[in-house]
C-alpha cells in the first residue's frame, strides 16, 4: 500500500510538470503561428487594398485633360454642354466601375455627375468644404477617405485640379466603393480593421466596429473630427480597448470582461500612401483553446495510464490470491489427478484394444465377403480352366502323334495354341489372386477408373456365361482419375454384378448392364438388371448390417460395400432401374489430369 501512494505522489508531480511545461510550449508555438499567418494576411490584403485603390489614382488626371469637361467648366449655364458631360462622366464611370464620378467648379459646387438622373444625384451639390476639393484647388492631387455626405456610403475619393489657360478652373472627383474591400477578407478566426490616424475603424470584417475608435478620443481629436466632417455626424463611440495601438504587434485588452474575453492579438501594417493602418485581430481565446486542448488532452493520457497502473496493481494483488489458492488447489487435486489417471490409463487401454479388434473385425469382414464371393464364383472359374486344360492336354497329345509321323510344322502350331490357353489361364489365376489379396482399408491412390471396371467385368465373365446372362457395358472413352483402393473397389463392382446375377436368375430373359455417367467434379458407375427390383420396405433398411433377403445370406455385402465407398468419398445409391429392375450407383469424386 505504501508502494502506491509513493508511485501515485511521483505520477502526480510529472503530471503537473509535463502538463504545465507542455501547456506553456504549445502557447508560444500557437502564438509564433498566429503571428506569422497574420503576417501573410497583411501581406496580402495590403496588396490587394492597394491594388485596388491604384486601379483609380490616376484616372482624375486623365479626365482633367478631357475636352468635355473643360468646356462644361468654361460654359457652366450652357445646359446642351452640360448635358453632354453628364452623359460623359455616367459612361466613364460604368467602364472604370467606379462608385461616382463628377466635377466641381471653382467654387466648389457640382455642375456635372455621373449620378445626374439618380434621386441622390451630386448636381448643384456644394463640397468646397471637403479636405480633398480643398487640397485639389489649389492645384494638388488630391486623396481622401470620408462618408458621403449625400449617398452616406463610405468612399476613397480622388480628385485632381482641371486647368486651363494656367488657371484652376475646377476639380474633377472619383469615388471608389470600400465595400468591396471588405468582401475580399476572408478569415473565420481573425478580424480585420482599418484604421485613420486617429484609430477611427473605418472599414472592418465585423460590420458593429464600423465608426468607432479603438481607444478613447482626446478631446482635441474629437474637435478635429467634427470640424473636418470626415464622418458626418456619427457619434463616434470607443471599443473601450486598452494597449500599445503604435506597435506593429500588441496585445489588446478589453479591461470590462475579464479571462481572455474581449482580448485581442494584434498585427498592424501602415499604408503611408492612403493614410490607413490595417491590423488583423485575433481572439486570444484561441491560443488559450489550443493550450487548454493539450491540458486536456495529456489529463485525460495521464489518467488513462494511471487508471491502467492502478488496474495492474489490481491485478497483481488478485493473482497473488489466485496463486495462494491455486496452490493449496494443487495439493489436493494432486492425489486425486494420479487416481483419475492410472483408471484413465486402464480405460485408454481397453478402448484401443477394442478398437484394434473392430479394425481386425471389419478387416476380416471385408476378406470374408471376398472369399464369399470366389466362392460363389468358384464353379463358373472352374469350368473357365477345365475347358483351356481340356485344349492343353488334346493339343499335347496331337503334337506327340505330329513329332512321330514327321510333321514339325503341325506340332508348332500345337505348341503357340497351348502357350496361349496357359497365358488365359494365367491372367484368370492372377485376378483372382489380386482379388483375394488383404489390403489396408485407408490404402488410397490416385488410380484410372477403366482398368477397375474392366478387371472386374473379366472376373465376372465366368458367371455371365454360365447363367447365360446378356451383359451390355459402355465404358468411359476418356481418362477418368479417382483417388481410390483399387482391390476395394474391384470388390464393390463384383459384389454388385453378383448381387445383379442372383437378381434375374429366375428371369426368362436375362440381362445385367455396366454404364457410366462421367460430370465435372464426380463419375458415377450404374449397374442394372432386369430382375424382380427391390420394394420400398426393403430399400429403408437394404444398407443396415446383418439385413438379407437371401435365405444363405449374412447382410453384410452391401454394408461392406457402403462402408469401402464411403471411404473413398463416395456414396453408394439404389433406385429403380430403366430395365425395371434394380439400380446401384456408385459415385466417386474425379481426380484432375496432371498438367
Amino acid at each position: 500500500m505504501l508502494a502506491i501512494r509513493r508511485v501515485s505522489l511521483i505520477f502526480v508531480i510529472l503530471f503537473v510538470l509535463i502538463t504545465a511545461l507542455g501547456a506553456h510550449l504549445t502557447w508560444q508555438y500557437s502564438y509564433q503561428n498566429l503571428l506569422i499567418e497574420h503576417q501573410a494576411q497583411l501581406d496580402r490584403f495590403s496588396s490587394h487594398i492597394t491594388a485596388k485603390l491604384d486601379k483609380y489614382a490616376h484616372i482624375p488626371r486623365l479626365l482633367s485633360k478631357d475636352k468635355e469637361l473643360i468646356d462644361a467648366l468654361n460654359s457652366p449655364n450652357n445646359s446642351a454642354q452640360i448635358e453632354i458631360t453628364n452623359r460623359y462622366l455616367e459612361q466613364v464611370n460604368e467602364v472604370i466601375q467606379a462608385a461616382d464620378t463628377y466635377l466641381i467648379d471653382q467654387y466648389g459646387n457640382t455642375i456635372a455627375s455621373s449620378n445626374w438622373n439618380l434621386d441622390r444625384s451630386f448636381i448643384d451639390r456644394n463640397f468646397a468644404w471637403r479636405p480633398y476639393f480643398k487640397a485639389a484647388i489649389t492645384g494638388q492631387e488630391s486623396q481622401y477617405f470620408a462618408l458621403g455626405s449625400t449617398s452616406g456610403q463610405r468612399g476613397y475619393y480622388y480628385a485632381y485640379p482641371v486647368i486651363y489657360a494656367a488657371d484652376v478652373r475646377g476639380v474633377v472627383v472619383v469615388k471608389m466603393d470600400l465595400s468591396a474591400i471588405e468582401e475580399n477578407w476572408q478569415s473565420k478566426q481573425s478580424y480585420f480593421v482599418a484604421t485613420d490616424n486617429n484609430n477611427i475603424i473605418f472599414m472592418s470584417s465585423k460590420p458593429q466596429w464600423l465608426f468607432k475608435s479603438v481607444d478613447t478620443l482626446t478631446e482635441s481629436q474629437r474637435l478635429l473630427v467634427q470640424n473636418s466632417r470626415q464622418y458626418l455626424e456619427t457619434s463616434i463611440r470607443s471599443l473601450g480597448l486598452v494597449g500599445n495601438f503604435t506597435a506593429s504587434v500588441a496585445e489588446w485588452k478589453n479591461p470590462h470582461q475579464g479571462w481572455f474575453k474581449g482580448d485581442f492579438i494584434v498585427s498592424t501594417r501602415a499604408l503611408s500612401n492612403v493614410s490607413l493602418n490595417i491590423r488583423v485581430l485575433s481572439p486570444k481565446m484561441n491560443i488559450f483553446w489550443d493550450s487548454f486542448a493539450f491540458v486536456l488532452i495529456s489529463s485525460m493520457v495521464f489518467a488513462i495510464i494511471y487508471l491502467a497502473l492502478l488496474l495492474i496493481h489490481h491485478r497483481q494483488l488478485k493473482q497473488r490470491q489466485i496463486e495462494r489458492l491455486q496452490s493449496e488447489a494443487k495439493q489436493k487435486l494432486e492425489f486425486l489427478v494420479m487416481e483419475r489417471t492410472a483408471e484413465l490409463h486402464a480405460e485408454i487401454a481397453e478402448r484401443s484394444k477394442t478398437e484394434e479388434m473392430l479394425r481386425q473385425t471389419q478387416d476380416e469382414l471385408i476378406q470374408a465377403a471376398k472369399l464369399a464371393v470366389l466362392g460363389q464364383m468358384s464353379t463358373s472359374i472352374s469350368h473357365e480352366l477345365n475347358n483351356p486344360l481340356a485344349a492343353i492336354r488334346s493339343f499335347a497329345d496331337n503334337g506327340r502323334r505330329f513329332l512321330a509321323t514327321g510333321k514339325p510344322e503341325r506340332t508348332d502350331d500345337n505348341l503357340a495354341r497351348i502357350s496361349a490357353l496357359t497365358e488365359r489361364m494365367a491372367k484368370i489365376s492372377e485376378q483372382l489372386k489380386s482379388f483375394a489379396r488383404k489390403s489396408a482399408t485407408d490404402e488410397k491412390v490416385t488410380a484410372q477408373l477403366l482398368p477397375i471396371i474392366l478387371s472386374a467385368k473379366e472376373l465376372m465373365q465366368p458367371q455371365f456365361k454360365s447363367h447365360l446372362i446378356q451383359f451390355h457395358s459402355e465404358l468411359p472413352s476418356l481418362t477418368v482419375l479417382v483417388r481410390v483402393n483399387p482391390i476395394q473397389l474391384e470388390q464393390v463392382l463384383i459384389n454388385l454384378l453378383t448381387n445383379a446375377v442372383q437378381a434375374v436368375d429366375e428371369q426368362k430373359e436375362k440381362c445385367v448392364q455396366l454404364t457410366t455417367e462421367i460430370h465435372l467434379n464426380y463419375v458415377t458407375i450404374h449397374i442394372d438388371d432386369n430382375g424382380p427390383g427391390i420394394s420400398q420396405e426393403i430399400i429403408d433398411h437394404l444398407f443396415e448390417p446383418f439385413f438379407t433377403t437371401k435365405k444363405n445370406g449374412l447382410g453384410l455385402g452391401l454394408s461392406i460395400s457402403q462402408q469401402i465407398i464411403q471411404s473413398m468419398d463416395g456414396n453408394l445409391s439404389m433406385t429403380r432401374s430403366p430395365l425395371s429392375g434394380a439400380r446401384f450407383s456408385v459415385s466417386l469424386p474425379r481426380i484432375a489430369e496432371p498438367q
